[in-house]
């Protein structure tokens, strides 16, 4: 019987991390990386999230924040320039990235803090 439940809880838990990054291919492209730059990249605090490579807070209930398992942040960017600019501002924001989504540890949405 033990077997079984631990069976189950292993099935379980390995189909929500399929889920997981199946969500963030569906979102971000199958090719994508994580680009949060650093361990401490991503911080929560009271308003939402703070991105500290982007210079970007997010606050709770941006639509581009989305729940995800595991312990760790990942971040899809786009690019700032975008096909209705005009030339001259595309050129200026070629090289900006924006958040696209950010999907946060569900523990941390949860109030907690991860480190």
């Amino acid at each position: 019987m033990t077997r079984i439940a631990i069976l189950v809880t292993a099935l379980a838990t390995a189909t929500s991390a399929a889920f997981a990054k199946s969500s963030i291919d569906a979102l971000c492209g199958p090719a994508h990386v994580n680009e949060v730059a650093a361990a401490d990249d991503v911080t929560a605090n009271p308003d939402g999230f703070n991105i500290r490579s982007l210079q970007t807070q997010l606050s709770h209930g941006d639509p581009r924040i989305l729940p995800a398992s595991g312990n760790t942040f990942h971040l899809c960017t786009a690019s700032a320039a975008t096909p209705d600019m005009d030339r001259t501002k595309a050129l200026l924001l070629m090289n900006e990235r924006r958040v696209k989504y950010l999907f946060v540890p569900n523990e941390c949405r949860k109030g907690g803090s991860i480190s």
